[in-house]
């Protein structure tokens, strides 16, 4: 399943697409218009809660609880998703998006997309703001204003938001590490409504923040054509050698060719400027990027789950690849 999606005991994956849109390979929900965040839940199949419960070990024939540890499971269908400590507060995944439910309420914002992957180990929803970014070089060359959030059951992230823009024409995720305005900020959770809605109004003014000086750095990087000494360059220190074995060296060469060919070939790019080299590294994160997959990551993963392509999600947004996308950002605009 190279989705990753959560797929439940009647064959339904927990998936929704707005804007009567199919994406993820066709799966899921496809839902005409758009839709509030109680919507976007119910269509996703993502209204089940979680639950703490204790975990015991056989000794001598006999069950003891396990002191501080609790297994934490879905509620609809007993499925465990993690063990954690006492001090693991677990946060419903109703009560992790329903903040934003006014904001959109107010036509600010739409929530476009919504699912979980794992099993149910990750929860994401996705809300597209209004209007595009595109560049004076090329108006057809548009990318969407998207805020993306997700939460965790297995312990492995907060409720994280992450500002992203998506270029349409490839739909690359855009991760820029911008001088003024960071791409990814924490969101808490308050029991209190207008608590929530303030939080979420700061969460708007923030991402328009982050797009104004998007805005501005997509037609700087897109003006600025390259040399093959350049494009050279950049490569080699955005993927630098190292004292390696002939193994190691010969994936480094190969990270380097894909991210060259990408720069001229890749969708969307003509090869000319450090605009197209930046989508070659989105590109090579979002979709290329391969990684070793051991043992005790598979037996972490849903069953039947394409471990390798898991891995590239979170790589590309909270991981190495991340970090290689803010690295290239940082290295153009130098």
């Amino acid at each position: 399943m190279a989705h990753n999606l959560t797929q439940r005991e009647d064959g339904s994956v927990e998936f929704f697409s707005g804007r009567n849109t199919p994406v993820w390979h066709s799966l899921g929900q496809i839902v005409e218009g758009l839709a509030t965040a109680k919507e976007a839940i119910e269509h996703a199949k993502i209204g089940w809660g979680v639950e703490q419960v204790p975990v015991y070990m056989e000794a001598n024939g006999d069950m003891i609880e396990i002191p501080g540890q609790f297994a934490v499971r879905r509620t609809d269908n007993n499925h465990p998703l993690s063990i954690m400590s006492a001090r693991y507060t677990p946060i419903q995944n109703v009560e992790a998006f329903e903040f934003f439910d006014s904001v959109i309420g107010s036509g600010q914002a739409v929530w476009e997309t919504a699912g979980s992957i794992g099993g149910g180990r990750k929860v994401f929803m996705q809300a597209t703001l209004p209007g595009k970014l595109f560049l004076k070089s090329n108006p057809d060359d548009t990318t969407e204003k998207r805020v993306l959030f997700m939460t965790s059951h297995d312990g492995s992230s907060a409720l994280t938001g992450f500002i992203t823009g998506i270029r349409v024409c490839c739909s690359n995720t855009l991760n820029a590490a911008l001088k003024n305005h960071t791409n990814q900020f924490k969101v808490y959770h308050r029991k209190n409504y207008q608590a929530k809605a303030n939080e979420a109004a700061k969460v708007l003014e923030l991402a328009h923040a982050y797009f104004d000086d998007l805005q501005t750095v997509m037609n700087v990087l897109a003006e600025k054509e390259v040399t093959k000494t350049y494009v050279d360059g950049f490569i080699a220190a955005l993927i630098p050698s190292r004292k390696e074995d002939e193994e190691v060296a010969t994936r480094t060469e190969n990270r380097r060719n894909e991210i060259e060919s990408l720069f001229r070939e890749g969708t969307g790019n003509v090869g000319k400027t450090r605009w197209d080299l930046y989508n070659a590294v989105t590109e090579y994160v979002d979709h290329k990027q391969n990684g070793r997959v051991t043992m005790a990551r598979i037996e972490k993963s849903a069953p039947l789950a394409n471990v390798e392509a898991e891995q590239r999600f979170e790589r590309a947004l909270f991981g190495a690849g991340a970090t290689l996308k803010q690295r290239a950002m940082d290295l153009l605009l130098a």
